[in-house]
């Protein structure tokens, strides 16, 4: 079928004229007429694709629809190109059987029918109507066939490469704008000035293909070397972003192409330890929104980095502006979803209104929905497409939002849990089985080790957000009150939430009533940190069980610090334990302390009390305790130490360690 849109870089999809309908072609695979054969990918592999570029796409959603593979999807088509979406009929949809909603049922919860999702996504593709008019391909400059955007992009990357130190450059722009080309031509042009060598990170090294293909197409003479390319003596190379904050190696640049794909704690070491470093990221795309990773690296940067300059690349390399296949992906998926506008309010607490949000409210209110997962975008940037399908059609899930009048300042989302059946209870607690949905319950049962919390009533918190605004100012804790409130009033036992564990999330959960029950000895993929596992009991008897497993915890912790958590961030450490008690020591413990915060007596004679003390320490953020922290109970090097607090060397650290304890032993002490 034509395009109405006679345009060589206009993208568009085929369906038939007369009412608007879609239609269903299903033996394109085999379509005798086709330039190439079709290629079958399951959605799992599109990620392997991504930076490529294909004539004819056909997204089979016949037996379900997962919203990150269309998105990425939607990418891959060049301009000129055609999206065939194969569905089920239209009016029907919502209610076909749909292997990606059955992801979304935890065991013992029934299908909800219809879709949520579908009935939305239905409505927008029935009702969706081509621009009219011959869009505009964008403007290039020069004889490098660039756009104007990346001409500027390639000449700020060579004055990070070559100008003052410290001094990041950030690129942003939706996909098909050309940061990775424009990140390849520019390596491959400081790669014929001079001997250098430039590294490439990225979340995957599939991501970085068309950074590679770019450079070595702008060479004359570009052998690969494995993981990279080499002209001459200078190097471009790749190394996985844990790897190089690990082996460190020289660099005279270092380009992160995708760092919103990276978690922000990796990306502060490698920008301290890098100080000539380019990172792009997209705003709206498949692996999160770019839009909530920069709420979080602006203000890092500012802190470490307050050089920083950053460019948005707006105009469109692969296919034309105001492409129709673009626009329609980010009407159905939310891409560009924002929260409520702010003109200069500053509401209090005591302004807003808590209440629930139904589903039905949301598909029919589409600027509360765009709302809603604006928030969610802004508050951790690894909200994808498919968190859009999650919110709408789980159906363990419940909605909150915090309101001033109209505007929606705040939301958390709510699994309900627990409550397992006796059977499926049993075949937990043996091991049998691990099933999906019951995230809080599990745990209580396979590692705190009470698996009566099988059976209990209980939720947890998936997911808070406050408008980027307006945090900081109570608004989250008063909407927490609200939620522990109903949760007790629906009769729940427990009420908890799992997190990427960071000192403000610890202390803002804690201040709520949460006690720390548990610490995931890996750091998840998605933050970076450790997560942290931090319940509520609503009745006596769940009381009684976070209680005890609180405690099991608090005994646990300071050991685990020496094995598994010799890396852990001390002041993390410091937030996951009770607040500070008076300290007790005995005499021969004292007088150990006095003697070696006096230089009478070396470490290693004083270390049970040194042990004694710092296993006291609570909720505190001050160096000296965190410097006890690090040596006592993780025991790290001297060596590592003076790195970490820029002193001189070994002694230098002793010397701060015989002040933290005078510090420490200077407060009353209570004795047995």
């Amino acid at each position: 079928m034509e395009s109405r849109f006679p345009a060589p870089n206009y993208r568009e999809w085929p369906r038939s004229a007369p009412g608007n309908r879609w239609v269903r072609l299903p033996a394109i695979r085999q379509a005798p007429a086709a330039p190439a054969p079709f290629d079958p990918l399951p959605p799992g592999k599109l990620v392997g694709r991504l930076g490529m570029e294909t004539d004819i796409l056909v997204f089979d959603a016949l037996e379900g629809f997962d919203p990150d593979a269309f998105a990425m999807a939607l990418g891959l088509v060049r301009g000129g190109g055609r999206f065939l979406l194969l569905t089920p009929p239209l009016s029907r949809w919502p209610q076909v059987r749909d292997r990606e909603l059955e992801r979304l049922v935890p065991a013992e919860w029934p299908v909800t029918s219809p879709s949520g999702f579908l009935e939305r996504f239905a409505a927008i593709l029935d009702n969706w109507e081509r621009e009219t008019g011959t869009p505009h391909s964008p403007a290039r400059t020069g004889e490098t066939g660039l756009t104007e955007d990346q001409e500027r992009s390639k000449e700020l990357i060579r004055h990070v490469a070559q100008g003052h130190t410290r001094r990041p450059l950030v690129i942003t722009a939706d996909r098909g704008r050309g940061k990775s080309t424009i990140l390849g031509i520019s390596a491959a042009w400081l790669l014929q000035q001079r001997h250098c060598r430039i590294l490439v990170t990225a979340p995957r090294r599939e991501a970085t293909d068309i950074l590679f293909q770019q450079a070595r197409k702008a060479l004359p003479v570009a052998p690969a070397t494995g993981d990279g390319v080499q002209y001459g003596n200078s190097f471009l190379t790749f190394m996985a972003p844990d790897a190089l904050l690990r082996e460190a190696p020289e660099a005279d640049l270092l380009l992160v192409d995708e760092a919103a794909g990276i978690p922000l704690p990796l990306l502060e070491g490698l920008i301290r330890k890098y100080g000539r470093i380019v990172l792009t990221s997209t705003v709206h795309g498949y692996e999160g929104s770019g839009r909530g990773f920069l709420l979080r690296l602006g203000p890092l940067l500012d802190r470490i980095r307050p050089q920083w300059k950053g460019i948005r690349l707006e105009q469109p390399v692969r296919w034309a502006a105001g492409d129709p296949l673009e626009a329609f992906g980010f009407r159905t998926l939310l891409l560009d979803a924002e929260p409520a506008p702010l003109e200069g309010e500053t509401p209090e607490a005591g302004d807003c209104v808590a209440r629930p949000l139904s589903r039905e409210e949301l598909l029919a209110d589409e600027s509360l929905l765009k709302q809603l997962f604006g928030l969610l975008v802004s508050a951790h940037y690894r909200t994808t497409p498919r968190d859009l399908r999650y919110l709408l059609d789980a159906p363990n899930l419940s909605l909150h939002g915090l309101f001033q009048r109209e505007k929606l300042l705040g939301a958390v989302l709510v699994a309900r849990e627990g409550n397992l059946s006796r059977e499926l209870a049993s075949a937990v607690r043996t091991s049998q089985r691990r099933p999906k949905g019951y995230l809080l319950p599990q745990l209580l049962a396979t590692r705190c080790q009470f698996p009566e919390a099988l059976e209990m009533r209980c939720e947890r918190v998936v997911r808070i957000a406050i408008h980027p605004r307006l945090q900081n100012r109570g608004l989250g804790s008063h909407l927490l009150r609200y939620l522990v409130n109903r949760a007790r009033r629906d009769g729940e036992a427990l009420l908890g939430t799992s997190f990427g564990a960071t000192p403000p999330l610890v202390h803002f959960w804690k201040a709520a009533g949460f006690e720390a029950l548990r610490l995931g000895q890996r750091r998840e993929a998605s933050s970076g940190a450790h997560a942290a596992l931090m319940v509520l009991g609503l009745e006596p008897e769940a009381t009684k069980l976070v209680e005890a497993a609180a405690q099991r915890f608090q005994k646990n912790f300071p050991l685990q610090l020496g094995e598994a958590f010799t890396g852990l961030d001390a002041e993390l450490a410091l937030a996951l334990r009770p607040p500070q008690q008076e300290i007790r020591l005995d005499d021969s413990e004292a007088a150990a302390l006095q003697a070696f915060a006096q230089g009478r007596l070396p470490y290693l004679d004083a270390m049970a009390a040194l042990r004694s003390l710092t296993l006291q320490l609570g909720d505190g953020q001050d160096t000296a305790q965190r410097l006890l922290v690090m040596k006592v109970l993780q025991h790290r090097s001297l060596q590592e130490l003076a790195r970490l607090q820029e002193l001189p060397g070994k002694a230098a650290v002793e010397a701060r360690l015989r002040q933290a304890v005078l510090d420490l032993t200077q407060s009353p002490l209570r004795r047995p």
